[in-house]
């Protein structure tokens, strides 16, 4: 056998066996970075091994049920977002957003973080969100003034953005008469 299929290589007899198998060299996988689900259940046993704990001390410690850190540290991704965050906190790790460079995330604009509409959700990413006073136009004249009930004035307005070109909203403009031009711009 030659000594690149696993035969008798440097420091070892004729008859013996590599330990590593075979085809160690041609066979071995690529090393692969684990995906984040997986990252979570190894930053969890890194920290059970670290204060040689067992599922079962750890969750006692915490006081939660030994499944569930035994799913956290098998399948982190089937579990939710916040508790796996709490979970990860308790370990004294964390997860980040990182940009392009590499580097996590810091601030975040106000409006990102606050600016919701009034039925609570938040404001089209491509829309510029400022405060408001007083109160965006369009509730002051459908609310306020118009007959509809009105709500509390929103905090937050989206309103004053250009429409980008060849965008169209609603229904496409008819004349009155024929001959007639439209009343608005298509």
């Amino acid at each position: 056998m030659s000594e690149d299929m696993g035969g008798s290589g440097p420091g070892r007899d004729a008859g013996e066996e590599d330990p590593l198998g075979p085809h160690r060299d041609r066979d071995a996988p690529e090393p692969r970075l684990p995906g984040a689900a997986e990252q979570v259940g190894l930053a969890l046993r890194a920290f059970r091994r670290a204060e040689g704990w067992s599922q079962r001390a750890l969750a006692d410690s915490w006081g939660v049920h030994q499944t569930l850190v035994a799913r956290a540290e098998r399948h982190a991704g089937e579990l939710s977002l916040d508790l796996t965050l709490e979970l990860l906190r308790r370990a004294g790790v964390s997860l980040a957003v990182v940009g392009p460079d590499g580097m996590p995330v810091a601030g975040w604009e106000e409006t990102d973080l606050v600016a919701t509409d009034r039925s609570g959700r938040r404001f089209p990413a491509h829309r510029v969100v400022r405060p408001s006073a007083n109160g965006p136009t369009w509730w002051w004249f459908h609310d306020y003034f118009g007959r509809r009930s009105s709500g509390p004035r929103p905090r937050w307005t989206a309103e004053g953005f250009d429409i980008p070109p060849g965008t169209r909203y609603g229904r496409t403009p008819r004349p009155f008469a024929p001959g007639e031009e439209p009343r608005w711009p298509a």
